[in-house]
């Protein structure tokens, strides 16, 4: 993955003050954008969809597919 010429100033400053590698670098920025502009809840990524080893009616697009395994 290449980036600008000044995202990858970024990425690489970023990459020697923390000391990490270059995915784990990009990887972490991203995240911390898309938390601070709401796009992940909480801090979290995306909720499981699975609780309790039961699909969880709030992640399931068609009620009738819970339906169907009862």
């Amino acid at each position: 993955m290449n980036f600008p010429d000044d995202m990858e100033l970024a990425v690489a400053l970023y990459m020697a003050d923390n000391a990490l590698p270059r995915e784990r670098a990009i990887e972490k920025l991203l995240r911390a954008e898309l938390e601070n502009t709401g796009h992940l809840p909480g801090g979290e990524g995306r909720p499981p969809e699975i609780v309790d080893g039961q699909s969880s009616a709030d992640y399931v697009q068609y009620s009738s597919y819970l339906d169907a395994d009862s």
